[in-house]
């Protein structure tokens, strides 16, 4: 099992029940990141290996997952067969838009905060230890 998530030197921790810092306290005003809300790319359309019928698709760009590593392992072990690598090695991978959306709307990738609490936040990530700057 991977490590829970964790942001600011690992002084806040993504919890079952959210994220929490360092000391157990929660921090009601950060938020999950899904990867649906941090990749938006493009739509296509393709014809689906499995039935041959012409599908939706969300085209994965090279430099996505050359950021992300972890991110083409996953989605295509979640696609499986009906994931297209169009290009070759240096191209992009294609996944249906119903699985995208599936896979890419319960997956926490990061973290968010309104701009209004960051201020807030980073202090008590200093008053913890963290160092900025």
């Amino acid at each position: 099992m991977a490590p829970p998530l964790s942001a600011l030197g690992g002084l806040l921790v993504r919890q079952t029940d959210g994220w929490r810092w360092q000391d157990g306290s929660s921090e009601p005003r950060v938020r999950d990141l899904t990867a649906a809300q941090a990749f938006e790319f493009p739509r296509v359309r393709s014809i689906d290996p499995t039935n041959d019928s012409i599908t939706d698709y969300v085209s994965i760009t090279r430099s996505a997952l050359d950021e992300d590593a972890d991110l083409l392992a996953d989605v295509i072990a979640f696609a499986g067969p009906r994931a297209l690598v169009v290009g070759g090695p240096r191209g992009t991978v294609e996944v249906p838009e119903e699985i995208w959306d599936a896979w890419a709307n319960d997956r926490v990738i990061g973290l968010g905060w309104e701009p209004a609490d960051e201020a807030g936040i980073l202090a008590r990530a200093e008053a913890l230890g963290a160092r900025f700057g």
